[in-house]
C-alpha cells in the first residue's frame, strides 16, 4: 500500500479553466517525490486535490481517486485529511505573522498533549535550530526562509505520515535551500512521505527519490532524478504550454 496516491485525477475550475486533466502518481512511506514543470502546468492543483484545499465553489469537475493511507479522501476537507495524518504547507508559507514563533506552534490544530507536545517541539527545534534562536520573536520578523522553516515545523509537530509542500523555495534566498533540503531528508528518513512542488529543478534533481514533470495538466514524464539530469525533457517541459 502506498502512503498516498493520485489516480487519474482531473479538475476543472468553475470559470472553465482546466486545472489538471489526468494526473496519477504514487508515494511510498519515507519517499520524497517532486512535482515540477512550467507555471500553470497544474502542480498546485494536484497537491490541493491531494490535501483537500479545493474550494467547492471554484471547482466544477473533479474526477479520479485519491487514496491516503489506505482511505479514499476525494472531496475531503483539509481538517479531515489532517486528522488522517497529512500535513500541508501552502504556497508562500502562511504563518501567523503577529504571533511569536512559540505561539505559532500552539495555534496549530491537532497537537499532542503534555509531555508528548514538549518532545515533539524539541524534535522540530532540533530540525530547525534557527527557530529555537528566535522562539519568542514575532513570526513576521523572521526572514522568508525562516518562515518556511516555521511553516514546515508547525506541521511536523503533529507528526504527520504524509507532508505536502507547495513551492518549497519560492522567493527564498539560495542560502536557505540547503538547510531546507537537509531537513526534508531527515524527515523522510524517519518515515514521513513527502510531496514537494518547487519552482527550481534543484530540489527535484538533488533531493527527491522520484520526479514527475507536469506540462499542460498532464504528466509528461516521470522517473528518478538521473533520468532528468542534463535531459532535453527539462527544456521541453518549461517552454511548452
Amino acid at each position: 500500500m502506498y502512503a498516498v496516491e493520485l489516480d487519474s485525477v482531473a479538475v476543472r475550475y468553475s470559470n472553465g479553466a482546466l486545472g489538471i486533466s489526468d494526473i496519477s502518481f504514487q508515494v511510498s512511506a519515507g519517499q520524497i517525490v517532486a512535482l515540477f514543470g512550467p507555471n500553470g502546468a497544474g502542480k498546485t492543483t494536484s497537491v490541493r486535490a491531494l490535501s483537500g484545499f479545493m474550494k467547492p465553489e471554484r471547482v466544477s469537475v473533479v474526477r479520479g481517486s485519491v487514496p491516503l493511507l489506505g482511505k479514499e479522501v476525494t472531496g475531503y476537507e483539509p481538517h479531515r485529511t489532517a486528522r488522517l495524518g497529512l500535513g500541508y504547507v501552502p504556497e508562500r508559507r502562511k504563518v501567523f505573522a503577529n504571533l511569536s514563533v512559540a505561539d505559532n506552534f500552539k495555534a496549530s490544530g491537532g497537537l499532542p498533549k503534555g509531555r508528548a507536545y514538549d518532545d515533539a517541539l524539541n524534535e522540530v527545534l532540533k530540525l530547525f535550530p534557527a527557530l529555537a534562536d528566535r522562539f519568542r520573536e514575532q513570526a513576521g520578523r523572521l526572514s522568508g526562509g525562516q518562515q518556511q522553516m516555521l511553516a514546515i515545523a508547525r506541521n511536523m509537530i503533529r507528526r504527520p505520515k504524509v507532508l505536502v509542500i507547495d513551492e518549497l523555495t519560492l522567493g527564498l534566498h539560495h542560502s536557505f535551500h540547503a538547510p531546507l533540503f537537509d531537513a526534508l531528508r531527515t524527515i523522510a528518513a524517519e518515515g514521513t512521505s513527502i510531496v514537494v512542488v518547487d519552482e527550481s529543478t534543484g530540489f527535484a534533481l538533488d533531493v527527491a527519490d522520484y520526479c514527475y514533470l507536469i506540462v499542460g495538466g498532464k504528466i509528461r514524464e516521470s522517473g528518478p532524478p538521473e533520468k532528468f539530469r542534463g535531459s532535453e525533457l527539462l527544456v521541453a517541459g518549461y517552454v511548452e504550454a
